[in-house]
């Protein structure tokens, strides 16, 4: 049972982290106030010849779209001064593509964060029926956090390298690994979607999410890590009193 606990542990802190994870790619990615201010810095609609209230609008369109809010991303706007539809064919087969990515991580998600709950669950019931003691059960979940922070250092720490040293590349190898065809390769000649969104304003929302990531989970962690080491020691002291 001791074992089972250990497994459990890990479990848990893996669900901590995937929601950690994706609680962020949720802000961020639909953070509409990053989206303003990265249109106002890149002059998005001048460049694109749209005015602002039509480029959120093409955005809106985008988000919800990803979100599952409505069925198609269909926007017309005045381009250069002509009426027509702001996204193509071939941007709009790439967001089916995007759309269900999202909505599959979101399941996962979902899926790792009730796996995480009820690992913690298994634990607690455990210690409960007396199965393993107390301080076993804290352990478990001490360890699972340091195993698992452990592998998330290494791993963030090579992308975020990664992505420093050369961002196109590693937006290149994030498409190619998720996407089973080649609708992201757009042309910023005649594409409007790419230049809504051209490499500097995914390398911004990619670090944003990086360091929100870092952030939420690290406080978790050690909140974790800490609190059941002080109750470790403290109880160690109970025992060497008695």
């Amino acid at each position: 049972m001791e074992r089972s606990s250990r497994i459990a542990g890990v479990i848990v802190a893996v669900g901590i982290l995937v929601a950690c994870l994706f609680g962020n790619i949720d802000f961020h990615a639909f953070n509409l106030n990053y989206y303003e201010s990265e249109y106002t810095k890149l002059h998005t609609a001048e460049n694109i010849g749209m005015s602002n209230e039509a480029l959120f609008e093409a955005t809106d369109a985008l988000l919800s779209y990803i979100k599952g809010n409505r069925e198609d991303i269909s926007c017309v706007q005045e381009v250069h001064g002509v009426e027509r539809e702001v996204f193509d064919e071939r941007e709009t087969a790439h967001m089916v593509d995007v759309r269900m990515l999202y909505q599959n991580a979101r399941v996962v998600c979902f899926l790792l964060t009730g796996m995480g709950i009820a690992a913690f669950l298994f634990i607690f019931a455990v210690y409960k029926k007396k199965q393993i003691s107390l301080d076993t059960a804290l352990v478990s979940i001490k360890d699972g956090f340091r195993q698992v922070t452990l592998a998330f250092v290494i791993v963030v720490s090579f992308l975020v390298v990664y992505a420093l040293i050369d961002f196109n590349r590693f937006w290149t190898v994030f498409h190619q690994i998720f996407f089973s065809n080649d609708l992201w390769l757009l042309d910023p000649r005649v594409s409007i979607m790419i230049n809504m969104f051209p490499e500097e304003f995914f390398f911004g929302m990619v670090m944003r999410i990086v360091a929100g990531f870092v952030i939420c989970y690290a406080a978790i962690a050690l909140l974790f890590y800490y609190g059941i080491q002080k109750h470790l020691k403290k109880s160690n002291l109970i025992e060497k009193d008695d």
